[in-house]
């Protein structure tokens, strides 16, 4: 059995108290309650996942999750009468003692056994249904419920904090929340929404489909966390019918990837995961790293990776000039590379794990000019913007628009009786996030028919804190677009800039025709990272055809569908 070696000495929401142990592909490790069966094997040292599906690349843990690409796992079945699950993201499996799980290369394997768990079925009336359990979403609930309104809170986490659970803990590093730690807030909004008469918090829960006169269904994982068989008659999973006179979305925010030369790597993570994975869970997932960013929001991990003993080798900030929080970064010793962007990476291992970065310096164009670096490094850290999630507004016919200052498709219109606020609109600030969750909980309690002390107040549009850069493809150092198949846009398709380019090549401008005759989008992921850069990607693929005129917001995006997972 292997030792928890990239474990930190102390942190993180994990109980260090209680030791499991549990199987990948027959190898046995160990982790804690609190872990995620991702989060775990990194503790381990281990980062690969399995190969790519058409290329058999080598493929690592890339996320923290439901948007994971590249671990997808088949857990065995562990109490009577179940049968193993497959195409699970490592990233959501939460850790049991004795879990058996497989690596997959993308394809399912079914269990064949006949599955007699029990599975059931509620149908619910509600006067505020609150879908999010990060600080906009408690906002939100605790308002609603204050003016006595029925009150029903989802979220897919095991823990109420949404991206609060992946902040710092540290001195100096810590949010604070109305003169409270963060996660102090956190369990004081969870204890009274729990005490509420009139109110249900339900983790473990997805909504997955919005419907007509906000009618929601939502899926709740009842009893594959627990140690032991649950009691005759619970469960396994419980689908919610929820009608609500009220519904808030407090959905967050997926980070994306950046498109370059072998981005595909083991030991390429978001830095949102990266930085979950630090500070929920006590995992270091690498010793040098490298940060790789188009905006601010990678900053707060240089900080606390530095705060943790971890050496940051560098940030490579795509923008041409420092941001304030850039510059306090470079003030405090972080190595900052302005105007640059990594390239490629390279790896002399079997196991494919990055060994170092290749940066360039690239012009107010994106063409790559003549600075260059090789930076050694076992992790490098990519954030590309934010996407908000916009899927079950879309669901319900809501309209979107291209906010260039924001880098994002956010909602443009209003689905009658409902609202979406915190960085599923763009409000991506914790102040904004507060701030609207509370309006939202006051103005959906008063529609509901209950007063409320709060005054709503009206939302402007949101705004950017600070400029994000729109890089959507780096461009390789060797070739042309066409012989850039290594520039992967989805990497559970393994389709590459290539890929885009033949499809464009072929005439074709409808991103909709792109998407199927690419395949980019239709895994298990459905494109929760690769959809808002293959546009991107689109979107540049014209311009060099001549056809500038058409940005990312006229060529616009693919249609959501039911089911938000899997």
């Amino acid at each position: 059995m292997t030792s928890q070696n990239a474990r930190l000495a102390a942190g993180g929401r994990i109980d260090r108290t209680i030791s499991w142990r549990f199987t990948l592909d027959g190898e046995e490790f160990s982790g804690h309650p609190g872990d995620t069966l991702a989060s775990a094997l990194l503790a381990n040292g281990r980062i690969a996942a399995g190969n790519s599906l058409y290329e058999e690349r080598p493929r690592g843990i890339m996320s923290a999750g439901v948007e994971e690409s590249n671990a997808l796992v088949k857990v065995a079945a562990r109490f009577p009468g179940h049968v193993a699950e497959s195409m699970l993201p490592a990233t959501t499996v939460t850790l049991v003692d004795g879990l058996k799980a497989e690596l997959l290369n993308g394809l399912g394997k079914l269990d064949p056994e006949e599955d007699r768990a029990e599975y059931d079925k509620k149908y619910v009336h509600t006067d505020v249904l609150v879908v999010g359990g990060g600080p906009a979403g408690l906002a939100a609930a605790r308002e609603a419920v204050r003016s006595g309104a029925r009150v029903i809170l989802i979220d897919d986490q095991p823990e109420l904090g949404g991206s609060l659970l992946s902040g710092s803990t540290g001195p100096g590093l810590a949010e604070t929340i109305e003169g409270k730690a963060a996660l102090e807030w956190v369990a004081d909004v969870e204890a009274e929404l729990v005490s509420g008469a009139e109110s249900t918090v339900l983790n473990r829960t997805t909504a997955f489909g919005a419907y007509d006169a906000n009618y929601v269904i939502a899926v709740q994982n009842r009893t594959d966390h627990l140690a032991s068989p649950a009691a005759p008659g619970v469960s396994r999973q419980r689908i919610w019918h929820i009608r609500a006179a009220q519904v808030i979305l407090a959905p967050g925010a997926h980070e994306r990837p950046l498109v370059f030369e072998n981005n595909d790597r083991p030991g390429i993570m978001l830095a949102s995961a990266v930085r979950s994975y630090l500070n929920r869970y006590a995992v270091a997932a690498g010793s040098r790293v490298v940060i790789s960013t188009t905006n601010d929001s990678a900053y707060a991990l240089a900080g606390e990776l530095r705060a943790a003993g971890i050496r940051v080798e560098a940030v490579v900030d795509a923008r041409p000039q420092l941001s304030e929080t850039a510059a306090a970064a470079a003030a405090a010793g972080t190595r900052v590379l302005i105007g640059s962007a990594v390239a490629n990476t390279a790896s002399g291992t079997a196991e494919g794990r990055v060994e170092s970065v290749t940066v360039r310096s690239i012009n107010d164009d994106g063409e790559l000019t003549s600075g260059v670096e090789e930076i050694v490094c076992d992790l490098l850290a990519v954030s590309g913007g934010w996407s908000p999630l916009v899927h079950l507004h879309s669901q319900r016919q809501g309209k979107l628009r291209w906010d260039d200052e924001l880098a994002a498709f956010v909602p443009s219109t209003v689905v009658p009786n409902q609202q979406t606020i915190g960085s599923g609109r763009g409000s991506f600030e914790l102040d904004d996030c507060l701030a609207e969750g509370i309006s939202a909980g006051a103005s959906a309690a008063i529609a509901a028919g209950f007063a409320s002390a709060v005054e709503p107040s009206v939302l402007g549009e949101p705004k950017a804190s600070a400029p994000t850069r729109q890089l959507w493809l780096v461009p390789g150092q060797d070739g042309g677009p066409d012989d850039w198949h290594h520039h992967f846009v989805d990497f559970q398709r393994d389709q590459s800039v290539a890929d885009v380019l033949r499809s464009t090549g072929a005439g074709m401008r409808s991103v909709e025709h792109i998407k199927r005759y690419t395949s980019i989008s239709t895994a298990n992921d459905q494109g929760k990272t690769s959809g808002v850069n293959a546009i991107g990607v689109i979107a540049a693929a014209l311009r060099q055809a001549g056809e500038a005129s058409r940005g990312i917001g006229d060529i616009g995006t693919t249609t959501y569908r039911a089911p938000f997972t899997p």
